[in-house]
C-alpha cells in the first residue's frame, strides 16, 4: 500500500510519511519520467512477495511519485534492491555512457529551476560511499550505496538519513521538503539490457 500524510502538524516520531511494497500493483500515483525511450516497469513475484522490475533495453525512464512537502527533518529513507549487471562499458561521469541499473531519487522542493534531488545509486565502478554530480547538472547529486557486480543477483537492504545526505551533498543549509521519490532503470547510452528491481520503499519520521 501507498501512505501519504500531508499535515506536517500531525507527524510524530515513527510516522510513516510514505510507504510502498507493490503487493496491490503498480499504482497510479505512479508518473512515467521519460528520457530517453521507456525502460519497462512490471510488477513480479517472487514465491509470494510482490516488487517491482525495470528492465532496460537501450532505454532511459523511470517513475516517480509527487509528495505534499514532506518535511525532511528526521526523515529516513529505506528500500530493498537488485540488480542482474551493470551496464558494459558504463560510467559515472561520461554522459555518453552514464547508465545506471538501479537508481533511486528524492527530489526536494524548489522555488526556482529544477527541483534538486538526492540520487542513491549501484554505481558501476565507483566505491561505496563515494559521491558524484551527474554530468550535465549540478543539482543532482550522487552517493554509491552498491558498486559493481559482486553482489549481483541478491537482495540489498538499504536505510538513509535524508537530511544527513542532503548536508553531505548539498551543505548546511535546511533541508527544504520531499516533493518526490522515485527510480530509474536506464542503459541508453550503453545500448545494453539490465534489469533492476525495488521493493518496500519506505519514508519514516524517526
Amino acid at each position: 500500500m501507498t501512505i501519504l500524510l500531508v499535515a506536517p502538524a500531525m507527524i510524530a516520531s515513527g510516522s510513516v510519511l510514505f510507504l510502498e511494497d507493490f503487493e496491490t500493483g503498480l499504482k497510479p500515483v505512479w508518473h512515467k519520467v521519460e528520457f530517453k525511450g521507456e525502460t519497462e516497469y512490471r510488477i513480479t513475484k517472487e514465491e509470494t512477495n510482490s516488487f517491482l522490475q525495470g528492465h532496460a533495453r537501450s532505454t532511459a525512464s523511470g517513475l516517480a511519485v509527487k509528495l505534499d512537502s514532506v518535511p525532511a527533518k528526521n526523515a529516513v529513507l529505506s528500500w530493498k534492491w537488485k540488480i542482474d549487471q551493470v551496464p558494459p562499458g558504463a560510467s559515472e561521469n561520461d554522459i555518453k555512457t552514464f547508465d545506471h541499473t538501479a537508481r533511486l531519487f528524492v527530489a526536494f522542493k524548489t522555488l526556482i529551476g529544477p527541483p534538486r534531488s538526492i540520487n542513491y545509486v549501484w554505481a558501476n565502478q565507483g566505491g561505496t560511499g563515494s559521491t558524484f554530480h551527474h554530468p550535465s547538472s549540478g543539482r543532482s547529486r550522487f552517493i554509491v550505496l552498491e558498486s559493481g557486480n559482486e553482489n549481483a543477483g541478491k537482495w540489498m537492504n538499504e536505510k538513509r538519513d535524508i537530511t544527513k545526505d542532503w548536508k553531505l551533498l548539498f551543505g548546511d543549509e535546511a533541508t527544504p521538503a520531499i516533493v518526490g521519490v522515485g527510480f530509474m532503470t536506464d542503459s541508453d547510452g550503453t545500448k545494453t539490457d539490465v534489469t533492476g528491481s525495488y521493493d518496500d520503499i519506505e519514508v519514516r519520521a524517526e
